[in-house]
């Protein structure tokens, strides 16, 4: 064997070795049981939905659910979350196989803001069904539209699940049942707010989709120029909240004096003990439109009671 054979030899199996490595952290990165946008499962949140009762034309949102197993038919129970109230409504959708379907909420909840839980069940009791996907087509009474697709949350457990000693029955996100849910979340990029408009949606899912819950819930803020400067903040909110970033971050010159014109920033988000979700809107002099925040790290354990019939 001559030694330009042996370089060649080792060069490919450094190669090789190299491309091992990073398909192993690439794999380890796809499959981590992250909350996404991207795929179905057996639990679903839609982060907004808002309706102007008096003309739905200049404010309404567009709910589509798809069944996408080719098989099977199958259940989700929707729980319409009050943003201003923190009440529950609910009612049951049977999909078939394939079957899609739309509703607007000015038909179902006119004049309410707030996010949507669905839950794959049996026809009473949750069980495991990933398939379904959805999405929340919104046009805000001010003009401005977004297109959020529902977070899948898997059930990783087979089957139903089983009621709880005194009877009830609850939904655990603890990776070993269902997915866990974000406990840090990240706006990844966002303009300076002296040229755009950019409204965060942001709520902490009820414990209780029974009686719904009015717990107050303060979040921690680190809000990032494009230099990796950092700037502490919080606040508060109850249910769900829906404001400019202008308005919640006027603190110690504001936002714009932190990211000023010409500039980019992001924000990073968590509350202690607390699931979060959101999405942001935005309307800028050239560009407008909505996505979802990004999961940056897990809760270890979070419980939803829920109805069973």
């Amino acid at each position: 064997m001559t030694q330009q054979l042996c370089r060649r030899l080792i060069t490919l199996s450094f190669l090789m070795s190299v491309m091992i490595i990073g398909g192993t952290t690439a794999m380890s990165q796809t499959t981590a049981n992250y909350p996404n946008d991207m795929k179905p499962g057996s639990v679903l949140f839609f982060n907004r939905y808002t309706s102007n009762p008096s003309n739905p034309q200049q404010g309404d949102t567009q709910i589509s659910i798809t069944n996408l197993n080719q098989g099977s038919a199958g259940y989700l129970h929707l729980f319409l979350i009050d943003g201003s109230t923190c009440s529950v409504a609910d009612f049951t959708l049977g999909l078939t196989a394939n079957q899609t379907v739309s509703f607007l909420m000015s038909d179902f909840d006119p004049g309410i803001q707030g996010y949507i839980v669905g839950v794959a069940t049996d026809g009473s009791t949750p069980t495991q069904f990933n398939w379904f996907a959805g999405h929340a087509y919104i046009r805000e009474t001010d003009g401005r539209m977004g297109n959020l697709p529902a977070v899948g949350v898997s059930k990783k457990s087979p089957g139903e699940i089983s009621p709880k000693e005194d009877g009830s029955y609850s939904i655990v996100f603890n990776g070993a049942e269902y997915e866990q849910l974000p406990a840090m979340v990240a706006l990844s990029s966002f303009n300076s707010q002296t040229s755009d408009n950019t409204n965060l949606i942001i709520y902490s899912p009820t414990y209780n989709l029974m009686l719904g819950s009015a717990d107050s819930i303060n979040v921690f803020t680190l809000i990032y120029d494009d230099t990796e400067k950092s700037l502490s903040s919080s606040f508060t909110f109850r249910c769900y909240l829906y404001n400019s970033l202008t308005n919640l971050f006027n603190r110690g010159g504001g936002i714009n004096r932190h990211v000023p014109f010409g500039r980019t920033g992001w924000l990073r988000m968590s509350a202690s003990g607390r699931p979060l979700l959101g999405s942001v809107i935005n309307k800028g002099p050239v560009f407008q439109g909505a996505f979802n925040l990004h999961t940056v790290s897990l809760l270890s354990s979070y419980e939803m009671t829920l109805p069973v019939f």
